[in-house]
């Protein structure tokens, strides 16, 4: 078996179609890009792009893949380019004589870019995370946040609250009698604090990010060991204004921009987690950590008045989260793992120092893709 990493190309896509086929029929749900479409083809000098490779054997039998996403990161005061590890996908997950070649992407990707992370992944039990823990790499969650807004309709909706029968009659009592909206509101109102004074903070919604967010970007990237350049042109790419998905927010105090927060309203439709929600996410946020509260509450606030019946927020910086928690939020369990390789924990060394002033969200890696 001659097993060789090469770039995607055309003549490939049957093959790649071919290899969908085989993992679906060993019942999973994953399965490889058949197409040359990249979110974020490489252009000119643009600093995000991403790159795709396959793992082909005789020259034409695809047996896995990967993509990485190349984008400049602070790590601890320098910017580097940094790569995210997307959608690896290698035979061996339904066939133990390919075993071999789920290692040999891993390798591949990290002989491009040592400066290497995944994130989310669902699972410590799934294969990738248990791979890249033998590898040496560091693992743990992004902790997750929800508030909710209409409780009848999130009883009735929360597909994770009603995976069993008991579980379903439970929600369905909570719901009848007026138990759930109760609880509910009594935790969130325990945790909820005031907000900021309405004519003090103001929110604006903007139809793109520009020289504000380059100024705010200054101010803030030095209060973050790890953080993804979110300058204007980052932002922009990532957020376009033709997507008609994203909402832009900036929030102002006195005139001044203090932060900003990108944020969705997403009806679902059978969601394998929200069922039939009106969810809304703050998927991205900057601020100085002193004004995260800020941030969170008219984030909230915004989403809140559009009508939304939950929203959620995966953030990794302990200011986040406690804006999150003084706005309401309820922590919740989360599927959101950072993995990141040897040589990014040796730029943050030590790294259980450092990793309390990292900033993630759901903006980075595969972007809000769920959502």
């Amino acid at each position: 078996m001659t097993i060789k990493i090469r770039p995607y190309s055309e003549n490939l896509t049957d093959a790649i179609k071919d290899f969908n086929n085989r993992i679906k029929a060993g019942g999973l749900p994953y399965r490889l890009h058949e197409g040359p479409v990249l979110r974020w083809p490489k252009i000119n000098n643009r600093k995000i792009y991403q790159e795709y490779f396959l793992a082909v054997e005789n020259g034409s039998i695809v047996r896995g893949g990967y993509t990485l996403k190349y984008q400049e990161f602070v790590l601890n005061g320098r910017i580097v380019s940094v790569a995210c590890l997307q959608n690896p996908l290698a035979e061996g997950v339904v066939s133990r004589a390919h075993n071999v070649i789920g290692i040999k992407l891993l390798v591949h990707a990290f002989q491009r870019q040592p400066l290497l992370f995944a994130l989310g992944m669902g699972s410590y039990t799934e294969s990738l995370p248990q791979l890249l823990k033998t590898m040496g790499w560091t693992l743990y969650s992004i902790p997750f946040y929800f508030k909710v807004n209409h409780p009848l309709r999130f009883l009735r909706n929360l597909t994770y609250f009603r995976t069993t029968t008991l579980r379903k009659a439970l929600a369905d009592v909570l719901a009848v009698t007026g138990l759930g909206w109760a609880g509910l509101k009594l935790i969130q109102g325990l945790l909820n604090k005031s907000g900021p004074r309405k004519n003090s903070v103001f929110t604006e919604a903007v139809g793109d990010f520009s020289a504000w967010a380059d100024e705010l970007w200054k101010v803030c990237q030095d209060s973050y060991s790890m953080i993804a350049v979110r300058d204007s042109a980052a932002l922009n790419l990532l957020y376009p204004n033709n997507s008609g998905r994203f909402l832009r927010l900036k929030v102002l105090e006195k005139g001044e921009a203090i932060g900003w927060a990108v944020v969705l309203d997403t009806s679902m439709s059978n969601h394998k987690q929200f069922g039939d929600l009106r969810v809304g996410s703050i998927v991205d946020c900057l601020a100085l950590p002193e004004h995260a509260f800020k941030v969170i509450k008219s984030a909230t606030r915004f989403l809140e008045k559009r009508g939304v019946d939950l929203i959620v927020s995966n953030q990794a910086h302990p200011a986040w989260c406690s804006a999150l928690r003084a706005s309401g939020f309820i922590h919740g369990p989360s599927n959101f793992i950072f993995a990141v390789s040897k040589k990014i924990t040796e730029f943050l060394h030590p790294f259980d120092l450092h990793k309390t002033r990292i900033h993630l969200n759901r903006g980075d890696g595969d972007g809000p893709i769920h959502l």
